[in-house]
């Protein structure tokens, strides 16, 4: 649709195109986000789904339902957002693509791995926004975070059929070490021991005694979410690396009990700030010690729980924050099956 592109800090007094988001924007909302108003004939687990559903009507069922609409909008910068507005801003072009769009989109919002360029293309997006890494951070002199996504995101809706065709080596240094990071992770998952919990949406895997990681004198055993989650499947990975010094362990709920999606049915989470709670009591520590089990709230889209320091950011891939537990494997994974039948619903109960 020929709208121009922006990037908003919340709603506007304007009708747009809402992607990727939901914050009671008057006009289309074409997102997954908790609390969309995505009409039902468009929704799809991801925004990117929606927004192609949506480039698959006719012009004129399009036109209804834009109608008044003066641009088309995101309130956020990442991956799926991108390829939504892409969507959204060239039909043609996008349903040419579609499948790898929503494999970038899945790599971006829910962790998926879908091959390397899909992969690859999510971590560009992410890195062309950076105020260090991206090859454009002449251009971002003055602007402050809005302006910059902005900036980014007009520039790349353009050049995005570049990414999903071309050739991705002119922009290795955005995503080259991360796919090294994963194909280690990978390794790592594939001598780990693996016990799903299908009832309680719940992957347990277990490193070998005594071995941090396959690699030695590696970090603490800790994969990826990238490879956690590569697969449809579990929503909640518990990562346990038993060893001489205690256990390691990293218990991550993914985003696919917080988004509103289509395909699954997002089962309650565990309060994981209570469970912190409850292994600190066991641990003998508390939350002001150098090392104790930390929660990020349980409202955010993909929070986690650890034990070690308390410095580990939203979302991120690998936790540099883990310690060694004194509590065994074996009562750390009783305690988070517990927290998870705590609010566990079954199909017949509500």
């Amino acid at each position: 649709m020929e709208l121009p592109i922006r990037i908003v800090d919340g709603p506007v007094a304007e009708r747009l195109i809402s992607v990727d988001g939901a914050w009671e924007q008057p006009g289309l909302n074409l997102s997954h986000w908790p609390g969309n108003t995505t009409p039902r004939e468009l929704r799809h687990d991801l925004s990117t789904g929606s927004a192609l559903a949506f480039a698959r009507l006719d012009p004129a069922r399009r036109a209804e339902l834009a109608r008044g609409c003066v641009a088309i909008a995101n309130n956020h910068y990442d991956t799926d957002g991108v390829c939504a507005l892409f969507a959204v801003r060239h039909p043609d072009a996008a349903l040419a693509r579609e499948q790898l769009l929503l494999e970038c989109a899945a790599t971006g919002d829910l962790f998926r791995f879908h091959g390397q360029r899909s992969f690859a293309v999510d971590a560009i997006v992410a890195g062309l926004a950076d105020r260090e890494r991206s090859p454009w951070r002449a251009r971002f002199a003055g602007l402050d975070g809005r302006a910059r996504n902005e900036l980014v995101v007009r520039e790349l809706v353009e050049r995005l059929p570049e990414l999903l065709d071309g050739d991705l080596e002119p922009w290795a240094a955005l995503w080259r070490a991360e796919y090294e990071a994963l194909q280690r992770d990978r390794a790592d998952l594939a001598e780990a021991t693996r016990d799903e919990l299908v009832h309680l949406d719940l992957a347990v895997l277990t490193a070998a005694h005594g071995r941090s990681s396959s690699r030695a004198g590696a970090r603490a055993f800790d994969p990826g979410r990238h490879a956690l989650f590569a697969a449809e499947g579990a929503d909640r990975a518990l990562v346990l690396g038993p060893g001489a010094q205690g256990t390691t362990c990293r218990f991550v709920l993914n985003t696919t009990s917080w988004f509103d999606l289509v395909s699954r049915r997002a089962q309650p989470r565990p309060a994981l700030e209570r469970l912190a709670v409850r292994l600190n009591g066991l641990e003998g520590c508390a939350v002001h010690d150098a090392h104790a089990w930390r929660a990020q709230p349980v409202d955010s889209p993909a929070p986690e729980l650890w034990f070690g320091r308390v410095e580990q950011p939203f979302y991120a891939e690998h936790n540099r924050a883990l310690a060694p537990s004194r509590l065994g494997a074996p009562r750390i994974r009783a305690e988070v099956l517990e927290a998870l039948r705590e609010v566990w619903v079954f199909p017949d109960e509500d």
